[in-house]
Parts: structure tokens; sequence; C-alpha cells
């Protein structure tokens, strides 16, 4: 009965399923397998989560898993390590463009906290830009989350597009000055997931610049800098784009995205935005549901379930 009822269908969520909204749609999907979902998710958690690598908050949480980690063991007594996202990346194959452009662009991206890398897959002809998201105790990501109030904000979305979008362009073609490029992807965490779809819409339209092919926002914030490209070039970066909006149950921004979507209704396509739902947390406190470590975490057990039971398809990791 639930099923037939569009905003009750998707209640009855399992930990093995997930629910859809469809682009196109204001209401979520009854729950359907989990296999495909983590499958395509995964790698782009992992890299959503290495994007938060460098920052002192990570580095603190690194030594504390590691603390911890020396009281747990599995079944034979091996120790049990926590999962480092850089180390899991490049087993996959995954490994990250060193620093192009001049000193002084990193040093104005460094100054508004912006954390961004590039990683690139040759076995899958990917390349993945990642963004770094909200520091708890960071003013400047707290302003870049707040711009929607602040005149003329100069904060992280600033940033992107005019400081990293250009020398990410150059060096894309320097990399790659044939035909045969590869796919382009972006990714990112909360605030990082704002700044990873303002990324595709910025990209200039030049020879030998790629369109976003993809975007994998998690638990992201429902701000994107859409109004802060100009008209023209958004218009033509989002022909074609899928967004994928991915998130736990309960985390603390679902309400806000679910009620702008039912204000505005997702487009259907030019973009096409989804949104996938898990429900792999087993608590109900929307700050911890937020937590990109556990999503990954999660995600990635998931696939590799499915995948040792023959259930999930290929995937980039």
């Amino acid at each position: 009965m639930l099923s037939k009822i569009p905003i009750l269908r998707a209640l009855g969520q399992s930990p093995a399923e997930v629910v859809v909204r469809p682009p196109g749609e204001r209401f979520l999907s009854a729950p359907l397998p989990i296999a495909p979902y983590a499958a395509s998710h995964r790698a782009f958690a992992w890299l959503s989560l290495a994007a938060y690598s460098a920052t002192p908050a990570a580095r603190k949480r690194a030594a504390r898993a590691v603390h911890e980690s020396r009281a747990r063991a599995a079944p034979d007594g091996t120790p049990l390590a926590p999962r480092d996202p850089v180390a899991i990346l490049a087993a996959a194959g995954w490994t990250p463009w060193s620093p192009f452009g001049s000193p002084a662009i990193w040093r104005r991206i460094d100054d508004a906290h912006l954390r961004v890398e590039v990683w690139e897959n040759p076995s899958h002809s990917a390349v993945a830009v990642s963004f770094g998201g909200t520091v708890l105790d960071n003013e400047k990501d707290w302003l870049s989350n707040l711009r929607w109030f602040i005149p003329d904000p100069r904060d992280e979305y600033t940033q992107v597009v005019r400081t990293f979008v250009g020398p990410f362009c150059a060096e894309y073609r320097r990399r790659f000055p044939g035909n045969a490029r590869p796919l382009l992807y972006s990714t990112g965490h909360s605030l990082g997931g704002g700044l990873a779809q303002q990324f595709a819409y910025a990209l200039p339209l030049e020879d030998g610049v790629p369109r976003v092919e993809a975007v994998y926002a998690f638990d992201p914030s429902p701000v994107t800098g859409y109004f802060s490209v100009p008209r023209a070039l958004r218009d033509e970066n989002k022909r074609n784009l899928f967004i994928d909006r991915v998130y736990e149950r309960g985390e603390i921004l679902a309400l806000v995205r679910s009620l702008l979507n039912l204000i505005y209704q997702p487009p259907a396509h030019h973009p096409a935005i989804r949104s996938v739902r898990y429900s792999l947390f087993y608590g109900w406190n929307p700050l911890a549901d937020h937590s990109i470590v556990q999503l990954a975490n999660k995600i990635d057990r998931a696939a590799a379930a499915a995948s040792a039971g023959g259930a999930a398809p290929p995937s980039l990791l």
C-alpha cells in the first residue's frame, strides 16, 4: 500500500536498499536494491573524503583512529588499521596530479580555505576534481555556506571561478593535447558538493576544455553557485550534465533539500538532477549522519558485499 503513495513510499527503506528521486520528480521512489548505486558511488565517496585529508581536523581524526585501532582486531588477531582514502584510491589506480599553475594561485586558494584536488585513473580514462567540505571551526567555510545572505561574497565559490578553473583547464589541455581525452567528473561532500556543482557550471567554452560528465555530490549543500556563473556559460555547461545528490537518511541538510525540491521541481534534463538516499547508519543524530567518513566506509562495504555476491556492476574503484 505504501509503495503506491508518493509521499509515503520511501518509508520502508532498509540498509540493503536505496530510494531515489529521479530527475524531474519531487518525491522519492519505493525502495530499490543497493548494489548498482553503491558501485557507482564508491570511488567518488572516497575521492570526496580524500579532499579533507590535509586539514588539521582530518589529521586529528586519523591520529585518533590509529590510537583506537590498537584495541581492535580481526578474528584472527590481525590489528584493524584505520582506512586511508588515499591508499584505497591508489590501490584502485587513482593518482593525484602534482601542483600546477603558479604558487601565487595556490596561495589564494589556500587563503580562502578552498580544498581542491585533481585525481586521474588512466585505466578508466577518468579525471575527477574533488572538493573538501565544511570544517566546523573554520569561519571561511561558514562564510561560503552563508553566501546567499552575504552581499558580494568573496569566498570559496568565488575562488573556484576566478582562480582555480583557468589553471585547471590549462593543465588539462597540456596533459591531453589530442582527441583521446578522459571523461571529467567532479565530486565533494557538504560544502564540497556545492563547489563541485559550481565547477561543472563554470568551465570556459574553449577548444580542448571538456564538459563535466557527471557530478557526485554527497550530503550536498543547497548552495551551488549557479547564479554566480554567467547565464550563457552555465546554460552551455549544463547541457547533458548529470548530477547525483547522494545522502544518508536523516542527515542534517536532507530536510532543506527536500523542502527546496517541493518548491522548485528538480529538472529532468540540462542538468538531470537525481537524488539517492541511503539508510546505512544506525542512529538519529543529524550531525553524525552527515559524516562522509562513515558514508564512504559504508558505501564501500555495501559495494564490496554486492560484488562478492555477483550483484554489483563494475565501478571506478
